[in-house]
């Protein structure tokens, strides 16, 4: 329903799914994700089209706001600290949005700070940000394979800043066949979970 556009549809389903004991991880993990990486394959293949693309799109902030929102638990007091803290964007060249989203929503209502800067975002952006911010983490995201370049970047700014301390996470469909050492980043994410449990892990290492 979401890949369709379907927005009413699309939130009555998730909400008998959540009823009939589907817990929100799944809802996320196999609902979402699996129709954002459909949505993903069109907008880089001849498939395109951006009428489709934003009803769907539509559809999947519906779902995120009326369904998720509601389900994931409350939005922990943030506890002030670089550990707590991540900036994340869409990196310049791309404007696809909802994948973050999910993550922002994820992180949230785990206790992390999460500063969203949007789509479209220069690597300078990033650092500036994470260092103004006092950010322990970067997370950038795209869809779009001509966007690596200012993705690898964003690590260079970061030692010419002196602030190699700061975590880069990447995620995104057209960049989740590329390792870690291709994009010059700490860790690549293929889904919003694995970058929470990333993080968990950093902090339990701490």
């Amino acid at each position: 329903m979401i890949v369709q556009g379907e927005a009413h549809l699309s939130v009555t389903l998730a909400e008998e799914l959540i009823a009939k004991g589907l817990t929100i991880e799944s809802l996320i993990q196999d609902g979402l994700t699996a129709a954002l990486q459909s949505l993903n394959a069109k907008c880089t293949n001849e498939e395109f089209n951006l009428l489709e693309i934003m009803l769907a799109g539509r559809a999947m902030m519906a779902v995120l706001d009326n369904v998720v929102a509601r389900h994931l638990p409350p939005s922990k007091t943030v506890q002030p600290g670089a550990d707590r803290t991540i900036v994340l964007g869409t990196i310049e060249g791309d404007i696809h949005e909802l994948g973050k989203h999910v993550v922002k929503m994820l992180l949230r209502s785990s206790g992390y700070r999460v500063i969203d800067i949007g789509k479209d975002i220069g690597p300078e952006e990033f650092v500036n940000r994470a260092i103004r911010e006092g950010a322990g983490y970067i997370g950038v995201s795209s869809l779009l394979t001509t966007t690596i370049p200012s993705i690898t970047r964003i690590r260079e700014l970061l030692k010419k800043a002196g602030r190699s301390d700061i975590k880069l996470i990447a995620g995104g469909g057209a960049i989740q066949q590329t390792s870690k050492d291709d994009l010059n980043v700490d860790f690549v994410a293929q889904t919003a979970f694995d970058i929470f449990h990333y993080l968990k892990g950093l902090k339990s290492k701490a």
